[in-house]
């Protein structure tokens, strides 16, 4: 008879890491000896409908074959969780699906009766070792193989980490140690996050931001693990695509869950601790450093009149070849950044605090009382706040120079991802919460568009250097086709501001907060 784990999820805690070029032999030199491993063949199949539906929900379902056994499990990951997923297993006699397993499983639902297949597969070689010290059990285990969906295919080298007993800190503790004996990048993609990639024939695409869901239940420590998470799943996942394609869709979602990132460290200072904080900007600002430039001539690039749309001269043919080249070592630069030592870091001690990190034992009422309460106490004075400073500096939006505007575009850029990150937490009005939330992304559109204009002046001189000339004039041409409706640009980004300023809030503050935080809402004025 087939033993059957209970149909109640278990918790799997564990760390997965990228291994780069020498790591496998670095560590299973000295820190894990081959010849004390144990080793075993594993071959498993991922199944699902042809709508794909247990992907759309988070789920993966595979048969994985051991030898001669066979278990058949059920994974979901709801929340971006970096290192907890929620796990059902079931042995089965074959290669087949036990469709009875997934009885009163989350699955069941987002199956919904339809046909299940196999999709891809996965083949590796594991080696597993236990890892003890004191009452702390840490399975090690080292997956070399490849990931196939018909006939597209992606070697997989990894190193997971799963906590068996102890704290979650000795997760990150060991991980460190061994981050300073060989190259490991710390990943979120499961085998089956990749393995649906190949499905889609979409290996290479960026990964853009998810919708991370926050309702009005959850406690303001949890909202910001859940975004933080997810921000950190994009910033990871791109960097990883990055290194293997200069793309400029993956370098821009990569800024967008570095911008993401910065945005909640921002929202949520209240309740962090300060040495976490400060290190975690100052590192992603590092980041952000690295990739700006290559970013900035994607952009101007992407602007640029084509040679169809005008006449190719000489002069300009030199100046895009130059262009060109700048832009491949601006490249160069952001990939030396995400292939460094440093970003290895970057993203292990992210991972560590926003998981176990020093700002989640901090016993300040007022710091407790927006870990522990709802999210909306910590939410609403945020975006109330946010919002006001918007619109009083807005008033003056024609009068700023280049640079007061970039910090204005930040603030407006700061408000409308508060906006969506709590977007859920307040459903009472969901139609002033979607005006809200276009109006501002109308206004962003605007200034995203003044700022791309005055970074081409920036691009341009990068490129032309010191050389004068054709060049020199080709450069001024270029920049001044794509500045030349600037004022066009000014108007409209005026426009919007009026119509953001009539737009209500979709949040509510609660009435003592209101009074003790000074926050009424300033007069609307005509800009």
């Amino acid at each position: 008879m087939l033993a059957r784990i209970p149909a109640t999820a278990a918790q799997e805690l564990e760390l997965k890491f990228q291994l780069g070029v020498g790591a496998l032999e670095a560590l299973q030199g000295e820190a894990f000896p081959v010849d004390q491993a144990k080793v075993s063949q594993l071959h498993a199949v991922y199944f699902d409908t042809a709508s794909l539906a247990l992907r759309d929900g988070a789920f993966s379902l595979r048969v994985r074959r051991k030898g001669s056994s066979y278990i058949q499990t059920l994974k979901h990951r709801a929340s971006g969780g970096i290192f907890d997923r929620d796990e059902w297993e079931t042995q089965v006699p074959g290669p087949d699906l036990d469709l009875t397993a997934l009885t009163d499983t989350p699955a069941q639902a987002a199956v919904g009766g339809a046909p299940l297949a196999p999709v891809f597969s996965v083949e590796v070689e594991r080696r597993v070792h236990l890892w003890v010290r004191g009452d702390v059990r840490i399975e090690v285990s080292f997956d070399t193989g490849l990931i196939v969906a018909g006939d597209r295919q992606e070697p997989v080298a990894e190193m997971e980490l799963e906590l068996l007993s102890g704290p979650p800190q000795a997760l990150f503790d060991l991980a460190r140690e061994l981050l300073g004996k060989a190259p490991l990048t710390l990943a979120f993609e499961s085998k089956a996050e990749r393995g649906y990639r190949l499905v889609g024939h979409d290996g290479v695409a960026a990964l853009k931001a998810q919708n991370t869901a926050i309702s009005p239940t959850i406690t303001g420590g949890e909202a910001f693990q859940r975004i933080a998470r997810d921000a950190l799943v994009q910033i990871a996942g791109n960097a990883r695509l990055l290194q293997r394609a200069h793309n400029p869709d993956v370098l821009h979602q990569m800024r967008v869950g570095l911008r993401r990132l910065r945005a909640a460290l921002s929202v949520f200072r209240g309740m962090l601790d300060p040495e976490g904080l400060n290190a975690a900007r100052s590192e992603t600002r590092w980041l952000a450093g690295e990739l700006a430039d290559a970013r900035d001539f994607d952009v101007f690039l992407q602007r640029a009149a084509t040679p169809d749309e005008i006449d190719e001269s000489a002069g300009r043919t030199a100046f895009f070849r130059a262009l060109r080249i700048a832009q491949a070592d601006a490249y160069e630069h952001a990939l030396a950044a995400v292939r460094s030592d440093r970003f290895r870091a970057l993203l292990l001690m992210l991972g560590e605090w926003v998981e176990v990190g020093g700002w989640q034992r901090l016993a300040n009422d007022r710091e407790r009382a927006l870990r522990e309460g709802p999210v909306t106490a910590l939410a609403a004075p945020v975006m109330d706040r946010l919002d006001r400073r918007l619109r009083r500096r807005s008033h003056k939006f024609r009068e700023i120079d280049v640079e007061a505007r970039h910090d204005l575009r930040k603030l407006a850029k700061k408000l409308r991802y508060a906006a969506a990150f709590f977007g859920g937490a307040f459903p009472e009005h969901p139609k002033r919460r979607a005006r809200f939330i276009a109006a501002l992304r109308t206004l962003q559109d605007h200034l995203g568009e003044l700022n791309d204009m005055a970074v081409a002046r920036t691009i341009a001189m990068r490129a032309v250097g010191r050389r004068s000339g054709e060049l020199a004039f080709a450069a001024g041409l270029e920049v001044g086709r794509l500045t030349h409706d600037e004022d066009v640009v000014i108007d409209a980004a005026s426009d919007a501001f009026k119509a953001y300023r009539k737009v209500r809030p979709f949040w509510s503050l609660p009435g003592d907060r209101k009074k003790d935080l000074n926050l009424s809402r300033p007069r609307l004025q005509s800009a």
